[in-house]
């Protein structure tokens, strides 16, 4: 995949993310244990999708292998 579209795929991931925690904290209205419920299931996803975007603005595209 080069990284036009990886970044492209990781903004989107990372965006539709955030729409479905939105989503989640409207529909079930976690009163109480909200911060629980954000450090158990929704941070590591948040983590992913952020670190999937670093690497793809960070890395540089390796040189056509010459073969």
């Amino acid at each position: 995949m080069d990284r036009p579209s990886f970044l492209v795929f990781s903004f989107l991931g990372s965006i539709s993310m955030v729409i479905l925690h939105l989503i989640d904290i409207w529909l079930l209205e976690y009163s109480d244990s909200l911060l629980r419920h954000f450090l158990i299931e929704w941070l590591p996803l948040y983590l992913v999708w952020m670190s999937m975007m670093l690497i793809g603005l960070v890395r540089r595209t390796s040189p056509p292998t010459r073969g």
